[in-house]
């Protein structure tokens, strides 16, 4: 395959995964508002109360449930372990490779991008992690729109 071709077949499934996604991306970012920001309001809503001396009470009652959910899951924090799956596996290289893979954690401050990931999942749905293989690291990727 060209690079061309692969190229090409990249754009395709980027356009495609844009084009499932974008609804979803939307409800997500508006989510996020939603919480993060307080934006509870419709913007016409709002601004109709502001003019008429109104005013918009907001009450948060979404976010102590969210750190409840948040820290429950940080008194779990999840591990990527290793295991020999068959006879043909070797304990002691499994042992190994999950002493390296302690180590990239450590060194990436994974526990910072689980911690983001697992935050953005609770808020707006979408919430994950990259390990990057090229230089082990691990980021939490959070761009919602």
């Amino acid at each position: 395959m060209s690079d061309e071709d692969l190229i090409k077949d990249a754009k395709e499934a980027f356009e495609t995964a844009q084009e499932v996604e974008s609804e979803w991306r939307v409800d997500a970012r508006d989510d996020l508002r939603f919480v993060k920001l307080l934006e509870q309001w419709p913007e016409a809503i709002r601004r109709d109360r502001e003019l008429d001396g109104r005013p918009c009470l907001t009450i948060d009652i979404l976010n102590p449930v969210i750190r409840q959910v948040l820290n429950d899951a940080r008194q779990n924090k999840p591990a990527i372990s290793v295991h020999p799956v068959d006879s043909q596996g070797d304990p002691e290289t499994a042992e190994i490779l999950s002493g390296l893979i302690r180590q990239i954690e450590q060194s990436s401050d994974a526990e910072v991008a689980y911690d983001t990931a697992l935050d953005f999942a609770v808020c707006s749905g979408i919430g994950y992690i990259k390990v990057n293989t090229a230089t082990p690291t691990m980021t939490a990727l959070t761009r919602t729109s």
